[in-house]
């Protein structure tokens, strides 16, 4: 709620100092383009982090934050110890995706020693294509703008 009304006084900013209403539509699809493009690199990343992952057994542990998160993450452990999730947990289904009980296939990140449970697998593989859609729209959209500008 907070973009919303902070992009409406912004835009409301621009227009008293007299730019135009398409110069500003055009700023901010070029400021989601440029935070789609981010979310691309990052989901990217993960995917070639994932690649070079290792298979694990694994137990769920507990919800817990990390010393450098400010979110609550999923620890699991395995033969290297209480290692924490790559993304931060669910909280709506968090009684059917978190079962201490079962014994559970994930993927250790050697370096970064983090996990890549289920979750963050599909969170990772539905991510990579709907950024890099997004990127196409948005990039698209900026072409048609630009092409009407002239």
């Amino acid at each position: 709620m907070e973009l919303i009304l902070g992009a409406v006084v912004i835009a409301v900013l621009l227009l008293i100092l007299g730019f135009g209403i398409d110069i500003i539509i055009f700023g901010f699809v070029g400021i989601l383009a440029l935070a789609a493009a981010a979310s691309e690199l990052l989901f990217l990343y993960f995917t070639v982090r994932l690649l070079f992952s290792k298979k694990r057994e694994a137990v769920f542990t507990r919800i817990g934050r990390t010393e450098k998160s400010r979110y609550d993450t999923a620890f699991y452990r395995t033969d290297e110890g209480e290692l924490p999730n790559v993304f931060p947990a669910e909280v709506v289904m968090k009684k059917r995706l978190y079962d201490s009980e079962k014994t559970i296939k994930l993927r250790i990140d050697a370096g970064k020693k983090f996990v890549y449970d289920r979750n963050a697998r599909a969170t990772i593989i539905a991510g990579v294509p709907l950024c890099t859609l997004m990127c196409l729209f948005l990039g698209f959209g900026i072409y048609l703008m630009l092409m009407n500008y002239r």
